[in-house]
């Protein structure tokens, strides 16, 4: 399949691995480019959606930041396509889903990334609490900054946000492309 010319269905492919998830139980879904004004307008919805509802303020700071954490993960990291113009194409959902918040992300990226995302996904698994809180101070004090900015602190402070309540997923697209799907649960 030649992906660059071709649309990606996120729609479908989050239906398929989420099919909890309805149109009634959305607080917001986004399928597109990220910019630095998409950014603002979906923070600024989901601002908007917080000053509408009850749930409590704790779950609405973990959520923010979970969101704002998964957009800085598809900026840095998306695989650039081109298709009339320069996209990062990727999606952001935000779900109420039996009580807990799922905050799930998706974006494109080539076979070189598995490596690291998978290393990620074991370092993480199965740690507790103060695990990982220790993998935090640990990474702070010996990492290095990436090529493209990052401190490889983002998926270890989601986890420690929800108490490690994060999975990952893989899509094959073909042509060494692959749809990245990470799902941040923020239990009530």
């Amino acid at each position: 399949m030649d992906v660059k010319n071709q649309h990606i269905d996120f729609y479908k492919i989050l239906n398929e691995q989420f099919p909890d998830i309805q149109s009634n139980n959305i607080i917001l879904f986004y399928i597109g480019e990220v910019n630095h004004e998409i950014i603002k307008a979906l923070l600024y919805t989901l601002e908007q959606f917080f000053g509408r509802t009850d749930l409590p303020r704790y779950v609405q700071k973990k959520t923010f930041n979970v969101m704002v954490e998964c957009i800085q993960n598809i900026e840095k990291h998306s695989l650039k396509l081109y298709d009339n113009s320069l996209l990062r194409k990727s999606s952001i959902l935000i779900a109420n889903v039996d009580g807990n918040i799922h905050v799930i992300s998706s974006n494109i990226i080539n076979k070189n990334q598995l490596p690291f995302l998978k290393q990620k996904e074991s370092q993480l698994s199965g740690k507790t609490k103060e695990e990982l809180r220790e993998l935090y101070k640990q990474q702070l004090l010996e990492g290095v900054l990436s090529e493209k900015g990052g401190a490889g602190l983002g998926f270890i402070d989601m986890a420690r946000r929800t108490n490690n309540n994060l999975l990952f997923s893989y899509y094959p697209l073909g042509d060494n492309l692959w749809v990245f799907t990470l799902n941040v649960i923020l239990k009530k």
